[in-house]
C-alpha cells in the first residue's frame, strides 16, 4: 500500500523527483518503467498548490502559474489511486476525470494564476492528478493523501521567507508528513517585489502540490497592493482573506486580524468580517455542544498577548474585541505568528491563566531572523523559546496532542532516514466537558452590536497599528 509518507518521504529534502521512480516499485530493475515526466509546452505549469475551497472529504483546489498573459487553458486530469496499483501505473496510467478551471492575471507580473478544483473524491483514496493544458504543457503527476477524517494531523507556522530556516522548516515538514499545513501570515516577504512571490511557490511546490496548504495574510502580504498579491495567488474558502471550514470534528476560523486595513475605505470590509467571525464562532459553540464537532481552532496573524521584547499587543482595541470573541466561544487554540518566536500559553484569557480560556500557541519561526524574549514574562506563558520550527497537530477523538519540532539547519541534513526532529514543547488539549460546551453555546454574537464598545477608535487603531509597521520595517522610527 501507498502510504502517505511514501508520497512524502520518498526522496531526502526537496528535490521530489516526478512520482515515477520515487517510490518502491517503479524503476529500470523492474520491468523498465518509464518515469512519467512534465509534457514540455510553451507555458508550463509552475508553483503547484493545493488548498480546499469546499468540501475537504471530496474535493481539492489546485493552483499553479503560467508565464506569459496568454491564456494556455486551466485543466485538472485527476483519479484515485486504486489498490493494488503500481507506482508506475499512478504516474502513467490515463486519468479518468478532467476539468476545466479559471485563470486570471497574477498581481504584479506577466504570469496567469490558474485554479481548478477537483470533486467527487473519494475520501479512503489517494489522488493523483496532473494539471496545465495541451496548448501550454503539463505537470508530471502528483499525489495528494487520502481525506483527514477523525483521527489526523495537521501542521502550523507562520513568517516563512525563503532563507536556510526557511527551507529546513520545509524539509522538516516533509519528513513529519502531516495531513494538511496551515501558514499564519507572512508567507513569501514579497514586500512590493512581486518576482519574489514566483520563486515563493516554486520552493513550496514539491510539498505543496502533495499537502492541502491553507493560509491567512499578515502584515506583509499587505505591502503587495493591499493584499492584491496575496490573493491572486492563493485559493481559500469563502472571501479567501477570512473564512471557516471544518475538519473531521474540528472547526478551524481564519481571520485578517486587520492586517490588510490601510484607510478609512476598508473600515466597512473589516467591520464585516469581524460580525463574520463573532457569528461563526457562535454557530460553532453550538455545533460543539450539540455534539457535532469537539473543538474550535481560530487561525490569524497577529498574537493575542507575547513575550516578545518589544511587541506588546499594538493594537489594544482590536485585541479586546477578538479575545471577547474567543473567550465567549470557548475557542480551544489560537494559532499565530508574526512574533518570531515560539511560545505557548497555558489556557488563558485577558493575560491571565483561565482554566476554561484558550491556549495561543505562537509559531513565528517559520525561517525569518528571530526577535528577543522579555527577560520576566506573564504567568500566561507556560514555554516560550528562540527556535526555527513548526508545530504539529495530532487529533485523535476527544485529545489534541502537540508537538513543536526544532530544524537546526546543519544538523537535519544530516540526520539519519527516520530519526525525528528534536521536539521543543509537547502538551495536550482536551475536548470540553458537556456542561462547559453547554455554557459557551448559549452565548450569542454580540462584538458588533455593543454600543458601549468604540468600534471607530478600533479602526483607526488597527490603521494606525499597520502604519507603524510599515514605518518600523522601513526603519524610519
Amino acid at each position: 500500500m501507498i502510504t502517505r509518507r511514501m508520497l512524502l518521504k520518498s526522496t531526502p529534502a526537496l528535490l521530489l523527483p516526478p512520482l515515477c521512480g520515487a517510490l518502491p516499485g517503479c524503476g529500470s530493475g523492474d520491468g523498465g518503467c518509464t518515469p512519467a515526466a512534465p509534457v514540455a509546452g510553451t507555458q508550463t505549469p509552475r508553483g503547484l498548490h493545493v488548498s480546499w475551497t469546499g468540501d475537504p472529504r471530496t474535493t481539492r483546489t489546485v493552483s499553479w502559474f503560467t508565464d506569459g498573459n496568454s491564456d494556455p487553458g486551466s485543466v485538472v486530469e485527476y483519479g484515485p489511486v486504486e489498490d493494488g496499483m503500481s507506482a508506475c501505473e499512478i504516474g502513467s496510467a490515463p486519468l479518468p476525470a478532467r476539468v476545466e478551471g479559471t485563470s486570471a492575471a497574477t498581481y504584479g507580473v506577466e504570469a496567469r494564476t490558474h485554479r481548478a478544483t477537483m470533486s467527487g473524491l473519494d475520501p479512503a483514496k489517494a489522488i493523483r492528478y496532473r494539471v496545465g493544458s495541451a496548448a501550454g504543457g503539463w505537470s508530471d503527476v502528483r499525489v495528494l493523501p487520502p481525506a483527514p477524517v477523525e483521527k489526523f494531523r495537521f501542521a502550523h507556522f507562520g513568517d516563512h521567507a525563503m532563507s536556510d530556516a526557511s527551507r529546513a522548516v520545509l524539509r522538516g515538514m516533509q519528513k513529519a508528513a502531516p495531513d494538511f499545513v496551515l501558514i499564519a501570515g507572512d508567507l513569501s516577504y514579497a514586500n512590493g517585489e512581486q518576482a519574489v512571490w514566483d520563486q515563493y511557490f516554486d520552493m513550496l511546490d514539491p510539498l505543496a502540490s502533495r499537502i492541502p496548504l491553507m493560509t491567512c495574510p499578515g502584515n506583509h502580504e499587505a505591502k503587495d497592493g493591499g493584499g492584491e498579491g496575496y490573493r491572486s495567488r492563493v485559493a481559500q474558502p469563502g472571501k479567501g482573506t477570512y473564512y471557516s471550514f471544518d475538519c473531521g470534528k474540528v472547526h478551524f476560523c481564519f481571520s485578517t486580524g486587520g492586517s490588510l486595513l490601510d484607510g478609512l475605505d476598508g473600515a466597512g470590509e473589516l467591520l464585516a468580517e469581524l460580525a463574520w467571525l463573532d457569528a461563526d464562532l457562535a454557530d460553532a459553540a453550538r455545533r460543539r455542544a450539540a455534539g457535532e464537532i469537539d473543538f474550535i481552532i481560530f487561525v490569524q496573524h497577529y498574537t493575542i498577548w507575547t513575550s516578545c521584547e518589544g511587541r506588546d499587543p499594538a493594537n489594544y482595541t482590536l485585541v479586546l474585541l477578538e479575545e471577547g470573541m474567543l473567550l465567549r466561544h470557548g475557542v480551544d487554540i489560537l494559532a499565530v505568528g508574526h512574533d518570531h518566536i515560539y511560545e505557548r500559553s497555558y489556557p488563558m484569557g485577558r493575560a491571565k491563566r483561565q482554566d476554561d480560556g484558550y491556549v495561543q500557541v505562537t509559531q513565528g519561526g517559520g525561517g525569518q531572523s528571530l526577535y528577543e524574549l522579555i527577560a520576566d514574562r506573564d504567568e500566561w506563558s507556560a514555554v516560550a523559546l528562540l527556535r526555527h520550527g513548526f508545530t504539529v497537530y495530532s487529533v485523535d477523538g476527544d485529545t489534541i496532542t502537540v508537538k513543536t519540532y526544532a530544524v537546526e539547519n546543519e544538523a537535519l541534513e544530516g540526520l539519519p532516514e527516520g530519526t525525528e526532529l528534536p521536539v521543543i514543547d509537547e502538551f495536550t488539549v482536551t475536548a470540553r466537558k458537556a456542561e462547559v460546551r453547554a455554557r459557551f453555546a448559549a452565548a450569542r454574537p454580540k462584538a458588533m452590536a455593543d454600543a458601549s464598545f468604540d468600534h471607530d477608535a478600533m479602526i483607526r487603531h488597527t490603521i494606525e497599528r499597520n502604519r507603524r509597521h510599515d514605518l518600523a520595517e522601513a526603519g524610519l522610527r
